[in-house]
């Protein structure tokens, strides 16, 4: 996975954190509504990548497979 996205998935889930906690300690009041919004929102941004990264990692390992088939000599396991 790249350091980029790692970063990027932990500082939204801090933002949401610090964003719906913020606002309780200060009290602000969201909605119920409002906050289900805000983590429905939060959770998919996070899982939309982590199925981009992992379809990655099953496009390199496709093409690690493809690789070993083509080399003379090589046993399958």
């Amino acid at each position: 996975m790249d350091a980029k996205w790692k970063s990027r998935k932990l500082l939204i889930t801090l933002v949401v954190i610090l964003v719906i906690a913020g606002s309780d300690l200060a009290g602000l009041g969201l909605q119920e509504q409002t906050v289900d919004a805000i983590l429905k929102a939060a959770l998919g941004l996070v899982g939309a990548q982590g199925l981009v990264d992992t379809a990655g990692v099953f496009a390199a390992a496709r093409g690690v497979a493809d690789a070993v088939e083509g080399v003379e000599g090589a046993v399958d396991g």
